[in-house]
């Protein structure tokens, strides 16, 4: 396992997850504080080693000062766009591997769809097929959500749930 820290705002909204070295670099540089819930300091039952000192390794830090978010959204990227849709075809429900997925994009890019997180979704391959250069009502086809922007959670693979720390669920909402 190799932890990670969720990184909070100042003003207590998840911004991303950092590498443990990361979050223990900012917090060395007085840049962020390991948040305390209940009596417990959010802190992962592992430790960083130097040859001299053990540190134990924090699992939500929050920036001391505001950061300012750009408005802009994330870089469109496929594995992205496969957690936000749980890897399953957002027509037929289907669940999908990585040799079985693709990406259909609603409005075809030759109807001049473009390649957004508001125009793809994930599809089965017979999916795929049978909608082609329609819009999905054409083909009778239903999406089972509107595509929309990715949520913090969507970046990090969470198949391995080992990896997700309790305090976490108070900041980020499931998959679900």
């Amino acid at each position: 396992m190799m932890p990670r820290a969720l990184l909070l705002n100042a003003d207590w909204t998840p911004l991303k997850f950092v590498s443990d070295v990361k979050a223990f670099g900012l917090l060395m540089k007085g840049r962020v504080e390991v948040i305390t819930l209940g009596d417990a300091p959010s802190m992962w039952d592992e430790y960083l080693s130097t040859t001299t000192t053990k540190f134990q390794i924090p699992a939500t830090v929050r920036l001391l000062q505001r950061a300012n978010i750009g408005s802009s959204p994330p870089r469109f990227r496929k594995k992205v766009l496969y957690n936000r849709d749980g890897w399953c075809c957002q027509y037929c429900k289907k669940k999908l591997g990585r040799g079985s997925i693709t990406i259909d994009h609603v409005v075809p890019r030759c109807r001049g769809g473009i390649t957004s997180w508001k125009n793809c979704v994930v599809s089965c391959k017979q999916c795929n097929r049978d909608k082609g250069s329609k819009l999905p009502h054409e083909v009778n086809m239903k999406l089972l959500k509107q595509p929309t922007e990715p949520r913090i959670i969507d970046f990090w693979d969470l198949a391995d749930k080992n990896n997700w720390h309790s305090d976490w669920s108070i900041f980020v909402p499931s998959r679900d």
